[in-house]
């Protein structure tokens, strides 16, 4: 799948080691260990608990956690009722591919492009709104640079809404290799919530996708939460799913 193609090809560009395995790939970063996704096993066909379990231990032994991807349907499902079962924290995304003309016009006029430092502070402060993140500034540097080390990796064009005193107040990316573009870290502050701002942003994205000439645009929603209604609206199609899974080595399901 391309988009799966893109989003590796992003932690390959960041990461010190993206390495395939015959179950799927491993990624690994010594100065970022905190940032779980630079720092996993993914799985791409079906896998039965123990085995997955074994290939977490393997290459991820030296860390306080373990972290794995399963984009294999059916093992995902089972294993997101067994994980959890083990204290395991459970995710899963959904994977949307541009396909159709946005529902309806929205007006872009408040967005702007900005540059990378007009949006880390926003950046920053949702990262504090996890709490494994906030209690801890190291991860909270780690994630930040990763974001840095992945915008620049990927071209990104960074745009914003900017409240009265020049502030952002909602955000958006495009990444980009030339021929596949990818929507990625969506965010509005509590405040500013239900004003259409992310709506705009991301007509802008989209626009400025078309306009380079792309050949697929993509975005990646937590499959359990209402964002990815308004990208069903704006044109997003499902293509696929994948399942997250992390736990901290010593058996306890992380804060976050």
């Amino acid at each position: 799948m391309r988009t799966r193609e893109f989003e590796l090809g992003s932690i390959a560009l960041v990461a010190d080691q993206l390495a395939v395995i015959p179950e799927g790939w491993v990624a690994r970063s010594a100065a970022l260990r905190d940032v779980w996704s630079l720092n996993r096993v993914g799985l791409h066909g079906p896998i039965q608990l123990d085995d997955a379990l074994e290939l977490a231990d393997r290459h991820l032994g030296d860390l306080p956690y373990r972290d794995l991807t399963v984009e294999h349907e059916l093992s995902g499902r089972r294993l997101e009722q067994e994980l959890q079962r083990e204290g395991w924290r459970v995710e899963r995304d959904v994977t949307m591919v541009m396909r159709r003309d946005p529902d309806r016009v929205a007006d872009t006029g408040l967005v702007v492009e900005v540059g990378e430092d007009d949006v880390i502070g926003l950046m920053r402060r949702w990262t504090g709104e996890d709490e494994a993140v906030a209690d801890c500034p190291e991860s909270d540097r780690q994630v930040l640079e990763a974001s840095r080390l992945t915008w620049r990796a990927r071209r990104a064009r960074h745009l914003a809404v900017l409240d009265g005193d020049g502030s952002a107040v909602a955000m958006t990316m495009l990444f980009s290799d030339g021929v596949v573009a990818q929507v990625e870290d969506v965010y509005t502050v509590a405040q500013a919530r239900g004003r259409g701002y992310g709506r705009a942003l991301l007509t802008q994205a989209i626009r400025l996708a078309r306009q380079g000439g792309h050949e697929l645009t993509f975005i990646v929603a937590d499959d359990k939460d209402w964002p990815k209604q308004l990208y069903a609206q704006m044109g997003f199609e499902p293509v696929g799913r994948r399942w997250l899974f992390h736990r901290s080595a010593a058996g306890q399901a992380p804060a976050r």
